[in-house]
């Protein structure tokens, strides 16, 4: 969910085309929890390589439509709060005039997940919280708060040390607040824990991320 997030947030900064096949209007009532969640998380990898905007909006109110049928069934679950939030981020990106309200929604929605499940999604709740924390503009342009989102990302990394999208928010959140040396620490521990993982592109990912951050170019396998 992260790469996702990253462009959701950057909407704030910024005030043709194939339109995605439409779902049913409305979910299956045969749906449950874990099949909207899906949804919704399938939308958000969509939507992170997207380059239409047309295809971004519809991507964008099919998980928003997919994460409120979940809070339906569910309003307490980790996973429907969880995705709503994904939800609202890619809302965000696809809507910057709306952006500011959405990601403060967005934090809200992490807030609420992380009281009920704070493991859910390798402390996603906590990780998501604190990049949306980071990059977002802080006030009075948006919620942006680099320390409150340094301490989101430390509790992630508390719960989830060896989760390496977690120590690459905390490496993030150090480099924002200024602390340089503990950034490029945590940069190539994030390198030293995708390093030993099976290939996925998850995990050329997060090297590519540590490897920019450290100035090494292309990732090493």
């Amino acid at each position: 969910m992260k790469r996702c997030l990253g462009v959701a947030v950057a909407a704030l900064a910024i005030a043709g085309c194939m339109t995605p096949p439409r779902r049913p209007l409305a979910p299956s009532p045969s749906m449950t929890v874990e099949q909207l969640a899906a949804a919704v998380a399938a939308d958000a990898r969509r939507s992170d390589s997207e380059t239409d905007s047309t295809t971004r909006n519809q991507l964008a109110a099919d998980a928003l439509r997919d994460a409120q049928a979940c809070l339906e069934r569910a309003p307490l679950a980790a996973a429907c709060l969880y995705y709503h939030a994904i939800a609202l981020g890619l809302k965000a990106r696809a809507h910057p005039l709306q952006a500011n309200e959405a990601l403060k929604s967005m934090l809200e929605a992490l807030g609420a997940a992380e009281a009920a499940d704070p493991e859910f999604d390798q402390a996603g709740p906590a990780r998501v919280k604190a990049l949306v924390l980071v990059k977002a503009p802080a006030w009075p342009l948006g919620p942006g708060d680099a320390e409150a989102g340094l301490a989101s990302a430390r509790r992630a990394v508390a719960l989830q040390s060896q989760y390496p999208p977690n120590v690459l928010a905390l490496a993030a959140a150090l480099a924002k607040t200024g602390d340089t040396h503990g950034a490029q620490d945590a940069y190539r521990h994030a390198r030293e824990l995708s390093q030993v993982l099976p290939p996925s592109r998850d995990r050329e990912d997060w090297l590519r991320e540590a490897d920019q951050a450290l100035g090494r170019g292309s990732p090493s396998r």
